[in-house]
């Protein structure tokens, strides 16, 4: 079992931060048991994430998004981290997951309270059978008669209360609180890295979108030239309707085109500014090309991936929480002790309170050991079983969630590199093609429809080459947040003895 660090940018600058890292430290010294995880992971990753020869890998930074070498694109993660209201809601989790562990482990402490009970009571005596044993008469008692009595009291104490935890049951469940808290502070880390990532990925599609709107502006003005060129040939003879027509068409094609891309442009910059914080204007600015791809992060082996990841680590402290609750569960069927004291001063007059000659105390002790509880104990212990191996369930799928990401991510590098040079070598081509059909039109010795052809094929090549380069980032992202983003844990929690 791990503990993770936490900074202070981790919890989002939350008052927590502090609090939350005494917990851990607690958690470690507690002797917290782990639960034992075997995840089906290979000695290394797959050779689809071997790099070639010549190229090194970089590091993981806590600040990943650095490495793109974009200061607009970290400006805009900072801010986001800042000011994102998920984030906001995710360290307030941790601010509740931390109080409810304080609460827990109030119950191990004695309950001291002092009360200050004044009092005032009404007490009546009938003379039922008091004349024959005392035959001299009682002033203002008549025979048969009621007497009342009114007294006034005062009492001072201080009392006690406390579970005495022989069998550490109130400790196993103020352990599972503590593993509840480190968990929220795991998914803490893991919004942290969502919004990071999504913030990139928002940012690079809308590069991509700006540089798409600017190749349908440069497409629809050459191609508005080209359909002005072939109504001036049509009106001296030379060029067809037809040819007309499709020069027309063509343009009318690129402006749909055009407003799409400008569509998807606005709807980008709104989901940005929502992801910073931001009213959703429309109005955020995005570099106007995107940034060069970073170096292939370092993967390590596969069995690091296991303390690095957020979500791991939170389903690994949720495991943990539940091995602490059934072994709390365990402890319910042994027998409580209880001590019960009071101690204070109780008089008529509320002078003598503070005089010790009116001193009163009490002392008890309860021993109860359940013995018909209509099977209640013991369905809560198998509750809680059911719900640990669930969460054993949850972690290992989250584990072959996380290698197949992994392992999806290196294989993908290699298939998007491939994909963009091609493309890249097809977008060379067809602007040379284009240019040669143009020229060739114009001297009359090739149809418009190639042309048509070469303008088509030129303006798909060079769109597709902008979002392959936009892919290529995602895909970057997407690896980088596979092998944790940055996010370490350190520090071992260590075993405890005996069973449950």
């Amino acid at each position: 079992m791990r503990v993770p660090r936490f900074s202070r940018a981790a919890l989002g600058q939350n008052r927590a931060g502090w609090a939350l890292t005494g917990a851990l430290a607690l958690l470690g010294c507690s002797g917290v048991r782990a639960p034992e995880f075997e995840a089906p992971a290979p000695a290394g990753y797959g050779d689809a994430g071997a790099l070639e020869p010549g190229v090194e890998a970089g590091s993981l930074d806590a600040e990943w998004w650095t490495a793109f070498g974009d200061p607009v694109l970290s400006r805009l993660i900072v801010e986001g981290l800042e000011h994102n209201s998920s984030l906001r809601a995710a360290a307030l989790n941790v601010d509740v997951a931390l109080a409810q562990a304080r609460l827990d482990g109030a119950a191990r402490n004695p309950e001291i309270e002092a009360a200050l009970d004044p009092g005032r009571r009404k007490q009546n005596t009938a003379q039922s059978g008091l004349t024959e044993a005392i035959p001299i008469p009682i002033p203002g008692f008549e025979p048969g008669g009621v007497r009342s009595f009114a007294f006034t009291s005062y009492g001072l104490a201080l009392n006690v209360r406390w579970e005495v935890d022989l069998w550490d049951r109130l400790g196993a469940l103020t352990a599972a609180s503590l593993a509840e808290a480190a968990a929220s502070s795991a998914d803490l880390d893991g919004v942290r890295l969502s919004i990071a990532g999504q913030l990139a990925k928002v940012y690079f599609g809308t590069v991509e979108a700006v540089q798409q709107v600017a190749l349908a502006e440069r497409t629809l003005a050459s191609r508005e030239r080209t359909r002005d060129r072939v109504e001036a040939r049509y009106r001296r003879g030379v060029a067809t309707a037809l040819e007309v027509r499709q020069a027309r068409t063509q343009v009318a094609t690129v402006e749909a085109s055009l407003a799409a891309q400008r569509q998807t442009l606005d709807g980008l910059r709104r989901q940005m500014e929502v992801l910073l914080g931001r009213y959703p204007s429309g109005e955020i600015e995005a570099a106007a090309g995107l940034p060069e791809l970073p170096p292939l992060p370092e993967t390590g082996v596969p069995a690091a991936l296991l303390g690095r990841r957020p979500d791991l680590r939170a389903a690994e402290y949720r495991a943990v929480a539940a091995s602490e609750r059934l072994r709390a569960a365990h402890r319910a069927l042994y027998p409580s002790f209880t001590l019960n004291g009071s101690a204070g001063t109780s008089s008529g007059e509320l002078r003598d309170l503070l005089d010790g000659d009116f001193s009163v105390w009490s002392l008890a002790a309860g021993l109860l050991q359940p013995l018909l509880s209509g099977g209640r104990l013991r369905a809560g212990r198998d509750l809680v079983e059911a719900g640990l191996g669930a969460a054993e369930a949850t972690w290992l799928q989250t584990a072959l969630q996380a290698f197949a990401e992994v392992e999806s991510g290196l294989a993908a590098e290699g298939m998007l590199k491939e994909r963009t040079a091609a493309l890249e070598r097809a977008a060379t081509e067809s602007r040379e093609a284009e240019r040669l059909a143009e020229g060739r039109y114009r001297e009359g010795l090739v149809g418009y429809l190639q042309v048509l052809d070469s303008q088509r094929t030129s303006f798909q090549s060079e769109s597709q080459l902008l979002a392959a380069r936009r892919q290529q980032l995602e895909s970057r992202t997407d690896l980088i947040l596979a092998l944790g983003g940055g996010v370490y844990a350190e520090q071992a929690v260590p075993a405890a003895s005996g069973g449950p």
